[in-house]
C-alpha cells in the first residue's frame, strides 16, 4: 500500500511540474570575447554575431516572496568577423567565423509585479564548438584553415558559468541580457604561460508558450 502511495504522490509532483512548466523560444545577438594571456599580456579577439535558443522553464517552488525555478535549454550561437586593406596595391582580406552548441541549465528566481514578471537567473553552461576557421586572401590566393584540425591547439570544449537577468511581459513575450564566463583554458598546447578563455555577452527577446 505504500508503494501505491508513494507512487500517486510521485505522480501528482510530476503532473504538478508539468503544470508549471513553460517552452520557450528566442533570438538575440551575443558577443564572444577570446581572451589570449602569454607572458602577463591580454590580447582579446571579439567577435559578434546572433543566437538562436529553445528552453524549458519548470518552476517547482512558488511562494509569496517569488519562485524559484530550473530552466535547462539548448542554444546555436554563431560568431565572426573581418578585416581587409591594401598592401602594396594589392588588397587583402581577413575573416574569423565560429559556432557553438551551448547547453544551459540555470536556477532561475522570478518575482511577479503583476505588468512585468522580473528574473535573475545563474548556473553552468556546457558549450562545445563546432566549427572555427580562419580565411586570409591576398588578391586571388586564397587560404583557409580550421581550429579544430588534426594538429589544432584549440580545445573545442568549454565550462561556463552564466550570469543574467531578465523580464517577461504578459506571460509570453521576454527579454534578456547576460553573460557566460569560461572557467577552462581553451589552449591545449604545450605552452605553460599560454592561456586562452572565452567570455560571451548576449542580449536577446524571447516568446513562452
Amino acid at each position: 500500500m505504500k508503494k501505491v502511495y508513494l507512487i500517486i504522490a510521485a505522480a501528482v509532483m510530476f503532473f504538478a511540474v508539468e503544470a508549471n512548466a513553460q517552452i520557450g523560444i528566442g533570438v538575440g545577438y551575443n558577443m564572444l570575447n577570446n581572451v589570449q594571456k602569454a607572458l602577463d599580456e591580454d590580447d582579446d579577439d571579439t567577435l559578434n554575431g546572433f543566437y538562436v535558443e529553445a528552453t524549458y522553464d519548470i518552476n517547482f517552488l512558488e511562494r509569496n516572496w517569488g519562485e524559484l525555478g530550473l530552466q535547462p535549454g539548448l542554444r546555436f550561437s554563431y560568431a565572426g568577423d573581418h578585416e581587409s586593406e591594401e598592401v602594396l596595391g594589392v588588397k587583402t582580406k581577413a575573416s574569423k567565423n565560429e559556432t557553438y552548441l551551448d547547453v544551459p541549465v540555470l536556477v532561475k528566481y522570478s518575482y511577479d509585479l503583476d505588468v512585468v514578471k522580473l528574473s535573475a537567473f545563474a548556473g553552468p553552461v556546457l558549450s562545445c564548438g563546432l566549427s572555427s576557421v580562419t580565411k586570409v586572401s591576398a588578391g586571388e590566393n586564397t587560404t583557409k584553415a580550421s581550429s579544430y584540425g588534426d594538429e589544432s591547439v584549440y580545445g573545442r570544449f568549454d565550462v561556463k558559468i552564466g550570469l543574467g537577468i531578465g523580464a517577461a511581459f504578459m506571460e509570453k513575450f521576454n527579454a534578456k541580457i547576460g553573460y557566460n564566463v569560461g572557467l577552462l583554458n581553451r589552449y591545449t598546447g604545450n605552452l605553460d604561460d599560454l592561456s586562452l578563455r572565452t567570455g560571451v555577452f548576449y542580449v536577446g527577446v524571447g516568446l513562452n508558450f
